[in-house]
């Protein structure tokens, strides 16, 4: 428990008080086409469709929320409650002056959460998994999620070859504690929630929209469709699991 208090403790001072938040903003700003391109755009529109056919007069937790920047699109889903939760308290000051009137927001530890079993209908979280003791947190996430709630996670794939290079090219976009998700990871928490319904991006779009970044194409050029249609068929073999990020919707069935 003392690494695991020492982990909490680093990830908390890196986005209280580093340059990582900003870091990583300026990687997206280089490398926007991966962001914007049709594969990834998919993968916003299925989240938006799991959250609003999910969340409609139901208690949404935002689980690593940081400022609070996902509230406008949960609201669309019509949510009794949105809680959100991050562990740093510089953020959750931010979300508190943006949007304190429309959600209740707090700063805690993920791996133990500070709420009664079974308190929510729907977990939602982005890029936040890959910060944490992923078992200790599936097993909160399962705690406190309500029988046939479903936890919604957005997160990297730790075999990807161009988020490999990516990530050992900008160490300061990162903490020392990342570790995006594995095979394995995911299929232990299939086993514990049941049901589960993925959705896999990213292997083809990414290197090509780096490299179409760096030109004054569009994130909608005709590379990109040609990579997006490659990805949507390569997420239905076994090389989904090279795949940049993947969406993770599980529904509580145990």
């Amino acid at each position: 428990m003392e690494e695991l208090a020492e982990r909490v403790a680093r990830e908390k001072a890196a986005y209280d008080h580093g340059t990582i938040h900003a870091e990583s903003s300026k990687l997206h700003r280089r490398f926007r086409h991966v962001f914007e391109c049709p594969n990834s755009q998919g993968a916003e529109r299925y989240l938006d469709q799991i959250v609003n056919q999910s969340a409609g007069g139901k208690d949404l937790l935002d689980y690593g929320c940081y400022d609070g920047w996902m509230t406008p699109r949960y609201l669309n889903a019509g949510p009794r409650s949105i809680t959100g939760l991050d562990i740093s308290e510089t953020a959750i000051a931010a979300a508190n002056a943006k949007y304190s009137s429309v959600a209740t927001f707090r700063a805690g530890d993920a791996h133990v959460l500070p709420f009664p079993s079974e308190s929510f209908d729907i977990i939602v979280g982005r890029a936040i998994l890959h910060h944490l003791d992923f078992d200790l947190a599936i097993r909160e996430l399962v705690r406190v999620l309500r029988p046939s709630g479903k936890a919604i996670f957005y997160e990297p794939l730790g075999d990807n070859p161009g988020a490999k290079l990516l990530r050992v090219l900008t160490p300061k976009a990162r903490t020392m504690d990342e570790k995006p998700l594995s095979r394995s990871e995911i299929q232990r928490a299939d086993a514990v929630f049941g049901q589960p319904s993925h959705l896999f991006v990213g292997l083809v779009s990414v290197p090509v929209a780096m490299l179409t970044s760096l030109t004054p194409l569009h994130a909608d050029n005709f590379l990109l469709h040609l990579a997006d249609r490659a990805d949507r068929g390569l997420a239905h073999t076994p090389l989904k699991y090279w795949m940049r990020q993947v969406l993770l919707v599980w529904q509580k069935t145990k």
